[in-house]
C-alpha cells in the first residue's frame, strides 16, 4: 500500500453524516430523542453532548454509541469517534454494523491508517450490504494500481 498525499487523505476521509429517521414505533429514550433533534439540525456538538448522556444512562445502546461516534468525527474528536465505532462493530450483528465499519474506515483513512481502513473496507465488501459499492470505490482509491 503506497502513501497518499495529505490533501488526498483529507478528501477521502470526508463524509456526509448518515441520515437519522426515528422509527414510527420508536420507544427511544428522551435523551436520545433530544440529541437526534439536534443531529437532524446539523448541531453535532450539541447532539454529542446529549448523546454522551444517553450513552452514560444506557451504555448498551448501540444506536446512541453509533451516532455519538459520528458526531465526534464531525466535531474533530477523531480518536473518540474511532473508539466508539470500534465498540459498535464489536457489538456484533446489529443494524449499525455495516455503517459503523464504513465510517470507521473513513476515520482511519483520516488518521492515515490505510491498512486498518483497508481491512474494514474488505470486510464490508464481503458483507454484500448496502455500502458494498462505496466500500469498493474507497478501497480502490486507497489502493491505486501502479
Amino acid at each position: 500500500m503506497r502513501q497518499l498525499p495529505p490533501d488526498q487523505i483529507a478528501l477521502l476521509a470526508r463524509f456526509e453524516p448518515p441520515e437519522y429517521e426515528a422509527a414510527a414505533n420508536s420507544d427511544s429514550l428522551p435523551e436520545f430523542r433530544a440529541a437526534m433533534d439536534q443531529y437532524r439540525k446539523r448541531d453535532y456538538a450539541g447532539a454529542a453532548a446529549r448523546l454522551r448522556a444517553a450513552v452514560e444512562a444506557h451504555p448498551q445502546s448501540v444506536e446512541a454509541r453509533f451516532y455519538l461516534g459520528i458526531c465526534l468525527l464531525l466535531t474533530a474528536d477523531r480518536p473518540g469517534g474511532i473508539q466508539l465505532l470500534k465498540d459498535v462493530t464489536a457489538s456484533g450483528d446489529t443494524p449499525y454494523l455495516e455503517s459503523a465499519r464504513f465510517y470507521l474506515a473513513k476515520a482511519l483513512v483520516g488518521e492515515g491508517n490505510l491498512p486498518a481502513a483497508d481491512l474494514q473496507l474488505r470486510v464490508i465488501v464481503e458483507m454484500h450490504g448496502n455500502l458494498e459499492q462505496q466500500a469498493q470505490r474507497l478501497h480502490a482509491q486507497i489502493n491505486p494500481r501502479p
